[in-house]
Parts: structure tokens; sequence; C-alpha cells
């Protein structure tokens, strides 16, 4: 081993930094600030992968300061082909294409990944000679890593959602059935939430349970309650939300199991029961280009009620703390998420939250808001009430939830990630 804990991340997430649309969410976030996290410790050193796309991983590191100096490692031409017959071989999976020309696929990528062991083989030069440590923030580990033994793997799990409910295809599918695939009783695992942990030795025999550790995910971003008025009526301005309007917020990439027309229409209820004529819903965030005529859709279908609401797409970071201040309250009513990291935002935010009381969404918001049952009509309309008019309630939950939210924390999930590292490289 290096006098260093040489530590090849694989930087692929990165690479949205550059976007302004959904790739930029979640995944990413987790991906951006544990890369933080390590580049913080003089023990290790750090270099990042990106097999194919070097060119937008360069441009990051000379566009963000927090990268500067980062040493991208240089994939082989073998490599990229190794990779790029690997993701067809998936696609062709996950879309059930033509049987012989899978077995076509597989032929030529067991071919290529012959070559490329050869190669590197002869190759003493190899950078993978020198790894001690291979981390990936979500996505399975390349084929050419998990035949070396001398590197220790490390992967965080997010989700099984594609798995489970079927609902994703083509390329959202595509990396999970790769992950899965991967997925070894050698290996160790961060869980992002105590339910992924369980979904993950429910639905995949091949994890070692006791290979799997849960960390603290947090924010994106800094989030903070913003009190200053003339801040959060810009952010409105900004984003057309009328000065006149109280407004429950959401905020998630739009796709189906986020629940959002079940949100729409009893936050109608709610309004038209109790005669609010100055309350919105305001949804953010970008989502799946066919289930957005979906949405539009239902919400057309509202009639005159469509004005109550708001879609103003995807937000820029700078704005998300003034919007969440701004809100009455936030609302999360989605069927199934790993973590629910807007959950955490609102609190981070002093926005009570009203969530879903399945998946991972308890772990997360505790006691400090409302749980309901995501296909009830009359809990989230009873929830709405309950936060609205009860003050007390409210301010109760803002302040609890601000307390519950510093328990989340990139410095607490670094500690426990790099504390493994270390130990594991060290014994």
């Amino acid at each position: 081993m290096t006098e260093k804990i040489r530590l090849l991340y694989d930087a692929a997430y990165i690479c949205n930094i550059l976007d302004k649309n959904s790739h930029r969410s979640g995944i990413f976030f987790v991906a951006y600030n544990v890369l933080l996290e390590l580049l913080k410790h003089d023990e290790f050193d750090v270099w990042l992968y990106a097999a194919g796309d070097e060119a937008r991983l360069k441009e990051v590191i000379n566009k963000y300061k927090e990268f500067a100096g980062c040493k991208i490692y240089k994939s082989t031409f073998l490599e990229k082909q190794v990779n790029f017959w690997g993701d067809l071989k998936y696609k062709n999976k996950v879309n059930k294409q033509n049987k012989l020309l899978r077995l076509l696929i597989i032929i030529v990528w067991n071919i290529i990944r012959k070559i490329n062991e050869i190669y590197l083989k002869l190759n003493c030069k190899n950078l993978y000679n020198d790894i001690d440590v291979y981390f990936s923030p979500a996505k399975a580990v390349p084929d050419v890593i998990l035949n070396k033994k001398n590197i220790k793997r490390y992967t965080i799990l997010h989700d099984l959602i594609p798995f489970i409910n079927g609902t994703r295809k083509g390329a959202s599918q595509k990396w999970l059935f790769k992950l899965i695939d991967s997925i070894n009783k050698n290996d160790y695992y961060f869980a992002n939430s105590e339910y992924t942990k369980s979904d993950f030795i429910k639905y995949v025999p091949a994890i070692n349970p006791d290979n799997i550790k849960v960390i603290p995910l947090s924010t994106g971003m800094n989030y903070e309650k913003i009190n200053n008025e003339n801040v959060i009526n810009k952010v409105k301005e900004k984003y057309k939300i009328p000065f006149d309007k109280k407004y429950v917020f959401s905020l998630c990439n739009l796709d189906p199991r986020k629940n959002l027309v079940f949100a729409v229409k009893n936050f109608l209820k709610f309004a038209e029961k109790n005669n609010l004529d100055d309350f919105v819903i305001v949804l953010g965030g970008s989502g799946w280009k066919d289930f957005l005529p979906l949405l539009e859709k239902e919400i057309s279908n509202l009639g005159e009620h469509q004005n109550k609401i708001i879609r103003i797409g995807y937000v820029d970071d700078e704005d998300m703390s003034a919007l969440y201040s701004g809100a009455e309250m936030f609302v999360c009513p989605s069927l199934y998420e790993g973590f629910g990291i807007p959950v955490l935002e609102a609190m981070k935010c002093g926005l009570p939250v009203i969530c879903s009381n399945v998946t991972s969404l308890p772990e997360v918001i505790g006691d400090c808001g409302i749980q309901i049952n995501p296909h009830s009509d009359e809990e989230l309309i009873a929830a709405l009430e309950k936060m609205y008019y009860d003050r007390n309630f409210r301010a109760e939950c803002i302040e609890k939830g601000i307390k519950r939210a510093k328990l989340f924390s990139w410095d607490a999930c670094g500690k426990v990630i790099t504390d493994k590292i270390k130990s594991d490289t060290v014994s």
C-alpha cells in the first residue's frame, strides 16, 4: 500500500453540476458532498474516474474551485469499449430486445473484457496496480475494478425503486440492473436509510448483511431559515408566485411515485372546504418527459381551480432557502423514497412538514411533523387543516424540525465513511 490511501472515486455524477435539470438532484448532491468530505482528509490521495466522460469532468475541475487540483484517471480505449458494450448489454436486457442480438452483444463484451484484462496484466505501469480503494456514490463497480483483488470497494446504495415498482424504463433501469448484478459478499456498502438497507437485504440475496452500514445523509447545500421579506419577495417574483398569496410548497423530481396528483387534488379540496381564496400550491422541480403530459392533463381537468396550481420548474440553488422559508408548509406524499432529502431541506428552513408514513420518510421526519397514509384523502386534508389552523402545533413542528435536522450532516456522514475505509486499509 502507498504512503497515502490512493482512492479512485466514481465522479460520473459530479459532471451533472454543469446541468440545470433533474440530473442535478438527490444522488448528485450525495456524490458531490461525499467527495468534498474525502478531499478534506490528507490521508487520501483522491483520483477521479468518469470513463467516457473525462472531457466534462475536466470542465468541472476547471470551473469549480472546490475541485481545483483534482486528478483524473484517464481510461483507455479498451476500458471505454468494455463500459460501452456492458451498458448496451443491460439496455438490451431492460428493453427485452431480440435474444440473439443480446447474445451477440454479450459475446462481444466478453471478448473485449478478456483483451482488456490481458492488456492490464502486461501494463505494469497501470494505475489500478497502485489503487487501494474504489468508491462509488451510486453506480456499479466497473468490471475492470471487480477483477482487481488488491482494491477494496465501497458503494452507496440509494433505493430499489425501479426494480420494485417497475415504473422506469430504459436508461433509468439499466444502471440499477448493472448495480444489482455487481453486488457481492466481499464488497462493503453504505445505505442511505434503514429502509434502503432492508430492501437490499430482502431483494438482493448476493449482498452480505454484515457489510452494510447506514450513513446519515444531509441536504445538498447550506439551507437556513430566511426571515428577510425582501429576499423572499424577490424569489416569489422570479418564480411568478403572487405576493398576495400564501402557498403550500412541494419540491421533487416530477415522476409518478411522487404522488403529486394526489397532493394537488386534496389541497384543492382543503382550500375549497375552508374557503381559502388566498392559498395556492407551488410545485417545484423538473421531471420525466413522458410523465409531464400526464400531469398537465390532470391539472387541466381541474378547470377553474387551475389558477391555484403554480408550476415553477427547476429551482436554482440560491433560491431554495427563500422558497422554503416563504411557504406555509411542505407536502411530500411520496409513495417511495430511499431517503427524502427535500423533507430534511424543509425542516432546516423552519418549514413544517406533512409527509408519507411509508418507506424511509419516517426516519427523516421523526415526530417533527405529520405523517399520513399517502392513499388517504381524508388524512391529507386533516393534516393540512391541522398545520394551517393550529398555530401552536405548527410552531412546535418548526422548532423540533430545526433541532432534528442538525442530526443530519455531511461531517457525520463523511466520518462514518472515512473511518471505515481507514480501518479496512490499515488492518
